[in-house]
């Protein structure tokens, strides 16, 4: 009996407030789409970032030494491979120099020439320019001095990082590593938790978060941020819910009325007409999910006219649960708000003044 009823007032040909009650479900689900679609965009760009830095700079894992045979028995899905890594100073200017091999996989786009020699990015220098680079080396005592030498480019680079990493980093051959400089295993596809394992079985290393603290930590931020700034969105869905609640309670109130005269209980009537609205804004909780599947490759669209580049956006689905149980719940809250405070109006007089 009280779905029936509650299901004849809000969508049922019989009802008088029928279009009302889809603009309301149509208001709900547009809000949610957009909200929903702003939040899949954000997402992508900010796991975009991270993935970026893993693949290029930090690597999910570098651990100190040369065990590049023992992790890819360990990992064999995973891309390992040893570099090695110092600093230089060179035109007035600091740079990084990381030795590397054919199997090295740091996401390089190599643009002229091959990995025999020094790479180098094009906003730095040109094919076939030589550079002086001062770096620290080992002598043969053992000591650490200074040694500046002159090494031609022979080929250029870039990364997705684009050219603020890319001007500030040189490449050498891993043949070409002096004595002195820290060798590194890359394991790239390995979860940075496995680090804690390898741990406590005598291996030293970083994870990417360890060695990109400062920067994952404001990553953190604006990605909490982000969120702050949308679930403003979402305060505002709520007002327009309260408000559609309010205005939906008042035009119902005669037949509220009718109905408890009729000989239903009120706790009945309340019931039917909190469910009623429940399902309204269920229908644009669906509406809105359906909606966000067909504005995700307008998002993905946006992404490729931004970046350049073909994006595939996912559903954040915690999130669209998350905002539509809030949603409902807060609907609920509202409409038993509405019905007390119709209590307080005595029956007759809304039947006579209507």
């Amino acid at each position: 009996m009280i779905p029936f009823l509650a299901f004849r007032y809000s969508f049922s040909r019989s009802s008088h407030h029928r279009a009302r009650a889809l603009r309301i479900a149509l208001a709900a689900a547009l809000s949610l789409a957009v909200l929903m679609v702003t939040i899949s965009v954000m997402e992508y760009l900010q796991d975009g970032r991270f993935e970026r830095i893993r693949d290029v700079s930090s690597f999910d894992i570098a651990l100190q030494g040369d065990h590049e045979a023992e992790m890819k028995k360990r990992y064999p899905e995973a891309s390992v491979f040893v570099y090695g890594e110092t600093e230089a100073l060179g035109n007035g200017r600091a740079f990084v120099i990381r030795y590397i091999d054919d199997e090295y996989d740091g996401g390089l786009s190599i643009g002229i020439g091959d990995r025999s020699g020094l790479l180098s990015s094009y906003s730095v220098l040109s094919q076939g320019d030589t550079i002086s680079l001062t770096m620290l080396r080992e002598t043969e005592s053992g000591r650490v001095l200074p040694r500046t030498d002159s090494y031609r480019i022979t080929g250029a680079f870039s990364t997705p990082l684009g050219s603020s990493f890319d001007s500030s980093m040189l490449f050498f051959p891993l043949s070409d590593i002096p004595n002195g400089v820290e060798v590194y295993t890359a394991l790239k596809g390995v979860d940075d938790s496995e680090l804690g394992v390898l741990r406590k079985e005598g291996f030293s290393g970083q994870s990417w978060k360890e060695k990109e603290a400062g920067l994952y930590s404001a990553f953190l931020a604006e990605k909490i941020m982000m969120y702050l700034v949308l679930s403003m969105l979402f305060v505002i869905i709520l007002v327009s819910t309260h408000g559609s609640v309010r205005v939906f309670f008042t035009a119902r109130e005669k037949e509220r009325a009718e109905l408890i005269v009729l000989g239903l209980e009120k706790s009945a009537s309340d019931k039917v007409f909190t469910l009623s609205f429940v399902i309204i804004i269920l229908t644009g909780i669906l509406l809105g999910f359906v909606l966000t599947l067909l504005f995700i490759p307008l998002g993905e669209r946006f992404i490729f006219s931004f970046v350049g580049y073909h994006a595939e956006l996912r559903i954040p689905f915690s999130s669209f649960l998350l905002y539509s149980f809030v949603l409902v719940l807060l609907t609920v809250i509202f409409t038993i708000r509405a019905e007390r405070a119709l209590d307080k109006r005595d029956l007759l007089e809304v039947l006579r003044n209507e």
